[in-house]
């Protein structure tokens, strides 16, 4: 994966990664910089777009919580070159190595030719993977957290899931959509208190170590965030719609689509009503939620397993694996649906969903 990474994307691209966000600011907190400060705002804009961007424009500055100095402390240490080309070649097997953890979450096993042929067809079929792995992003990353923190749970290791959980609060957007159903989940478990205290200590330990570089740093970023709204590469999906009423209507429905399942957990809880609740709560954030990019829409993947996993009807399974091509046809179609897709890749799943729901196989009791 190296050897690819560097002749394809590293050596023609240089520093413009989503990466180098990262390790700028990453290296501005370890300094003792402000990593929300305008010297760090200036090598992000020379090594991304190499010019000084006006400042009546928005100014691309580092937005990720202090905290990702710690959690990626190995790379963020290392010189840009090779940093980021660990970075890079990690993301394929560390997406294979999620999607094999998650089967095992699910119990869901096949065939060795099948599970590599589904990898092959979520990687490179879904396509937002790939999106993933050629800008350097976080995603795959959160995914692996989150399916390695369930799985240890699993395995009866609540402070190691509570640890591994921890670090996807280096994005608190991603972060939300794991933790509050994490809550949800765990709330009639033995080891919930092992799992909660461990989390809230290791929260509050990554949240007080950059204090010690550059001082109470959640003002400084709070601040930072406040302009993120003017990113002309974010989205919120509601805002596609062309009328007031339709956004509403599409945030107050999806609040009780999401209300829905909750409730279901809360009062039959079962092994496939906890996974649809996972699924539908994914879902909500990614259509409710502002998004940075496309890459975002991998995490759609984890309903597709979950729905693939309890489809019984064989043309239901073909519906829903058929469904993971349809990037590539959004694509072909034309920049028409560059922005649609933040919709209707969400919204082909929530279908999905609803039938998979009344037509399940329930794998595990």
């Amino acid at each position: 994966m190296m050897l690819p990474s560097y002749e394809l994307l590293v050596k023609p691209r240089g520093q413009a990664f989503d990466w180098f966000w990262i390790w700028v600011g990453g290296r501005a907190v370890l300094t003792g910089q402000n990593p929300y400060g305008p010297e760090t705002t200036r090598i992000i804009q020379l090594g991304v777009f190499r010019k000084i961007i006006p400042r009546d424009e928005y100014q691309h500055g580092f937005p990720h919580p202090a905290h990702i100095a710690l959690v990626m402390l190995p790379l963020i240490s290392l010189p840009f070159v090779w940093s980021v080309l660990l970075w890079l070649s990690l993301q394929i097997p560390l997406f294979m190595v999620a999607f094999f953890i998650g089967c095992q979450v699910l119990n869901y096993s096949m065939r060795p030719y099948l599970l590599f042929l589904l990898i092959l067809l979520t990687s490179l079929g879904f396509r937002y993977p790939l999106n993933v792995y050629v800008l350097g992003q976080l995603t795959i990353f959160i995914i692996f957290c989150a399916l390695l923190a369930a799985w240890l749970f699993q395995q009866q290791h609540p402070r190691w899931a509570a640890g591994v959980l921890a670090c996807i609060t280096i994005r608190p957007d991603l972060a939300l959509l794991v933790i509050l159903p994490a809550f949800i989940l765990i709330r009639n478990s033995p080891r919930r208190n092992e799992f909660i205290i461990t989390l809230l200590s290791v929260g509050l330990i990554l949240a007080l170590l950059p204090a010690i570089f550059i001082g109470f740093w959640p003002i400084k970023w709070f601040n930072a965030l406040s302009t993120y709204s003017n990113n002309p590469f974010a989205t919120w999906p509601p805002e596609l719609l062309p009328t007031f009423w339709l956004m509403a209507s599409l945030l107050i429905g999806m609040t009780a689509w999401l209300g829905c399942y909750i409730s279901l957990v809360w009062q039959k809880p079962s092994y496939f009503h906890n996974n649809l609740m996972v699924s539908a709560t994914i879902l909500f954030g990614l259509i409710v939620l502002p998004q940075t990019g496309s890459y975002t829409l991998t995490l759609a993947l984890i309903p597709a397993m979950i729905l693939l996993c309890y489809a019984r009807p064989l043309w239901l399974r073909i519906i829903i694996i058929i469904s993971l091509l349809m990037p590539w046809l959004y694509f072909l179609i034309g920049q028409s649906f560059d922005t649609l897709i933040f919709l209707l890749i969400p919204g082909q799943f929530i279908v999905l969903q609803e039938i998979v729901r009344r037509f399940p196989v329930h794998l595990r009791a």
